[in-house]
């Protein structure tokens, strides 16, 4: 059995109410989220989750900026990275 970790559920529970995002964010419960030096990484079984939750970035993005949660997320499969975003805390949403 495959436990959702703490940040996952996190990012989901921010979604809540917008099956669309949430539909687009699905992948997560899958991957290994942890946080370490500002850092957020998403550890995904395969390339093409991995692909999918980096056209989804921005989705993602929103919930860590306005938690402060990290400063960047990287997104990696099989220690190769895979995407690397920073987060502008200047351009959340009201």
């Amino acid at each position: 059995m495959n436990r959702n970790s703490q940040l996952a559920r996190l990012i989901l529970s921010f979604y809540r109410e917008d099956p669309k995002q949430l539909q687009q964010l699905k992948l997560l419960r899958s991957c290994k989220i942890f946080r370490r030096w500002g850092v957020l990484y998403i550890r995904c079984q395969n390339r093409e989750m991995a692909a999918a939750l980096a056209n989804a970035c921005e989705v993602i993005a929103e919930p860590v900026a306005r938690l402060r949660l990290a400063k960047k997320i990287t997104i990696s499969s099989k220690n190769t990275s895979v995407a690397v975003f920073p987060i502008d805390f200047s351009k959340m949403k009201a």
